[in-house]
């Protein structure tokens, strides 16, 4: 199981990573009704959409608490996750 404590360097993160990616960043692909791509593609290169997957096959296998903290930060920092939750899973 993961710890609150164990999560905080994750989440410092999380808001590290979100802090790139304003609110007229989101604005702008609402206005063009495009895909976040670099907000994506950062996640990505950061390792936080592989947390649920095992380590064996490249992710961190930190499992649901983490994915489930890092969705709701990414959420409380102002950013939109709904891009990003599937990736998580799938």
């Amino acid at each position: 199981m993961t710890s609150a404590s164990d999560l905080e360097p994750i989440l410092e993160t999380v808001r590290r990573l979100c802090a790139g990616f304003p609110g007229e960043y989101w604005r702008e692909r609402d206005r063009e009704r495009t895909y976040p791509t670099a907000f994506v593609q950062a996640l990505t290169e950061a390792g936080l959409l592989g947390v649920l997957i095992p380590e064996a096959y490249g992710g961190s296998g930190l499992g649901l608490t983490a994915a489930c903290a890092i969705l709701e930060e990414i959420h409380a920092c102002g950013c939109n996750a709904a891009a990003v939750h599937a990736q998580m899973y799938t």
